[in-house]
């Protein structure tokens, strides 16, 4: 049977998607480690290395740094291949940036380890306007 866990956090770029969790406790680039067009990532390596981040949850400890980054998720959104919302540990402002413009949820500073109750696979609903994840863990 299925159970449903609520989680707070704080609402970075307001909206709401749902779909399955992607998890890695990992830091990801969008810059030169995920391919826009196809949605993989493809840094050799990567814990999430071949995995599609297309009309996932994004839950990782943060995107790194690159200028590039809301470029990049920009082509991912105009190809279909964009996650549908992130769920960060850290917030890093050009993946922000990237968040906002493309209209993609964001929150971070979650009350339980994500970590530790999210698992790949879990249905994730997030309300970036609520303040809210909620977790259907998969059976």
């Amino acid at each position: 049977m299925s159970e449903v866990l609520e989680i707070r956090a704080r609402g970075v770029v307001k909206g709401r998607a749902a779909g399955p969790a992607l998890v890695a406790d990992a830091t990801l680039s969008f810059w030169g480690e995920v391919d826009p067009v196809t949605g993989q990532v493809i840094a050799v390596g990567h814990p999430l290395e071949g995995r599609s981040l297309k009309g996932v949850v994004l839950v990782i400890r943060s995107t790194k740094g690159s200028s590039a980054t809301p470029m990049v998720l920009n082509l991912a959104q105009l190809e279909g291949t964009a996650p549908v919302a992130f769920v960060n540990v850290e917030v890093d402002s050009l993946a922000a940036l990237g968040c906002i413009v493309n209209r993609i949820p964001m929150v971070t500073d979650l009350e339980r380890d994500p970590f530790e109750v999210i698992r790949s696979g879990d249905h994730l609903e997030v309300d970036a306007e609520a303040g809210v994840v909620r977790v259907t863990t998969k059976e």
